[in-house]
């Protein structure tokens, strides 16, 4: 990828170009499968200039984990906020995860993907992943306030899309967006 003239002086776009190029690779290959010259080559950056933004490829793991952590959440904020109060912002969210299934090249949540990477440890990408979980839980929980147990049915939620998104990405189905709908009005009718 041949870098932009400016660029080299825009620390930023070269962050950022870093991060998307990165993101790819993971996504494409696996964090450990993933070494640093290919994502060198994919950024058309240096080492140098990987490891003086990142300081090494687990920091670059994070910053990409934490980049994806924060435009998921903006997105999902984005399609909550322009839904109705209550039932229909539940499944504002299950809407907007059904077009993410139908998206050319998807392959499931980046999070648990690298997670699942982790191979028992406990760094970044299973703590990453956890916050994950947990903010899907608490967003459920907060659209749930006048739901009967809403805790509980902001887990089993995050159960269904977790698990839609899982069986998706390995069937390659995007019609789990629909399906993972239907058990979601399911569990709101019963929580109302």
């Amino acid at each position: 990828m041949p870098v932009k003239a400016g660029e080299r002086l825009d620390p930023e776009a070269t962050r950022a170009r870093i991060l998307k190029a990165a993101a790819e690779v993971f996504g494409r290959r696996g964090i450990h499968a993933a070494g640093i010259s290919e994502i060198v080559e994919a950024a058309g950056a240096s080492k140098l200039t990987i490891y003086k933004n990142f300081g090494s490829k687990e920091g670059l793991v994070e910053a990409v984990l934490t980049d994806r952590t924060q435009r998921v959440r903006a997105w999902h904020h984005e399609a909550v906020d322009a839904a109705p109060p209550g039932r229909a912002q539940v499944l504002a969210v299950f809407d907007l995860i059904a077009t993410w299934y139908a998206e050319a090249g998807f392959r499931g949540c980046a999070m648990m993907n690298a997670a699942t990477e982790d191979r028992g440890q406990d760094g970044a990408p299973r703590r990453l992943a956890r916050d994950h979980l947990r903010f899907y839980r608490e967003l459920f929980e907060r659209l749930l306030a006048d739901a009967r147990e809403p805790e509980v049915i902001a887990r089993q939620l995050v159960v269904v899309l977790e698990g839609a998104t899982l069986i998706s990405a390995i069937d390659q189905d995007p019609g789990l967006g629909a399906e993972a709908r239907v058990i979601v009005e399911t569990l709101l009718d019963a929580a109302f």
